[in-house]
């Protein structure tokens, strides 16, 4: 994870500022005009689902003008709508972009405030990570530390992917804590996910939730997709029918899903895919190491696998999920 200094389409905050968008809970609607102009009078719902589209269109190395409508709106809200039972999420959402921006110290301020105002706020935890990695890019090392320490030392958060990363962070040397989490060389940057496209898909094996072994090994010559995901995820909950339909559509075709629980126990997880009558594997990334290992940062997340073992696509959804499958599928048949 690096911010960097004036260059947006580099920046691999863009990852984190979207990191478990969560389930979409609305309050109550009241109106008023968010639009600066004053022109334009919308519910707090309306506002909030604007800004998630805003949020939700952006991609790493989007325009500055887009992530400035983005904190201009968002700052709106929170004055607006204090006790809206999202605002934590608008709040995340104006941090992050805010750091887009490179306006770190008032990305500082806004965290601050959430975490200071709403403590037990869904999205305090990924908030007290980058919290402190904004100290961390300004020097601020002592004010970052006690915030890597409350991910790991809180039960609350200690089991969690953020927990692992704040661990992390607090075994490097203070000067080599830069905004950056280094890798095991401890030399260069963490690679966004997308860095995996057209590279062959890191292999693994472990036991899934039927007490079988599973690999990506095993599905050479088929497509696959790796579908990182949560039954608290409100965005995969979203997609997921569109992934049954997709699988059911292909599954015949030397097509199949490999999915990945972020779950906090495989109960859960258990529980929603038979209720569903979801029938592809599924695997429970507890400690996070498959996770890691695609360095995914936010969910839902999906790389998209070739029969020869190369990942052609990442974060497929909607109908660009079920074309990307369509022409892997065929030029998999064909070959």
């Amino acid at each position: 994870m690096r911010i960097r200094n004036g260059t947006l389409g580099t920046n691999r905050w863009h990852c984190l500022a979207i990191v478990l968008t969560g389930c979409l809970i609305f309050g109550s609607c009241v109106s008023s005009s968010l639009n600066t102009t004053g022109s334009v009078s919308m519910t707090n719902s309306e506002a909030y689902d604007e800004i998630k589209a805003i949020s939700e269109g952006l991609s790493d190395g989007g325009d500055p003008s887009d992530y400035e409508t983005l904190v201009e709106k968002s700052r709106v809200f929170v004055k607006a709508y204090p006790k809206y039972k999202r605002v934590d999420e608008v709040y995340y959402l104006l941090g992050n972009g805010l750091i887009m921006l490179d306006r770190i110290e008032e990305a500082i301020a806004v965290f601050d405030e959430l975490i200071r105002y709403y403590p037990a706020a869904d999205y305090v935890e990924q908030s007290l990570l980058l919290l402190g990695l904004a100290y961390d890019k300004v020097g601020e090392h002592d004010k970052a530390d006690p915030l890597y320490e409350k991910l790991v030392n809180h039960t609350k958060y200690r089991s969690g992917r953020y927990a692992v990363i704040a661990q992390q962070l607090l075994e490097l040397d203070r000067e080599e804590r830069i905004g950056e989490l280094a890798n095991s060389g401890g030399t260069n940057p963490t690679p966004s996910p997308s860095q995996f496209i057209n590279n062959r898909a890191l292999d693994f094996q472990v036991t899934d939730l039927s007490g079988e072994t599973l690999s990506l090994a095993q599905y050479r010559g088929q497509v696959v997709l790796l579908d990182f995901w949560a039954t608290w995820c409100g965005p995969c909950i979203a997609e997921m029918p569109n992934v049954k339909a997709t699988y059911t559509k292909y599954k015949g075709q030397k097509f199949e899903i490999i999915g990945i629980s972020l779950d906090n126990s495989p109960v859960p997880v258990e529980a929603y895919i038979a209720s569903e009558g979801i029938t592809w594997r599924q695997y429970w990334d507890s400690g996070g190491r498959i996770s890691r290992m695609y360095n995914v940062r936010a969910i839902p997340s999906t790389f998209l696998i070739d029969g020869e073992g190369v990942i052609r696509k990442f974060n497929l959804r909607g109908i660009a999920l079920e074309n990307a499958v369509s022409e892997l599928v065929q030029e998999n048949l064909g070959n």
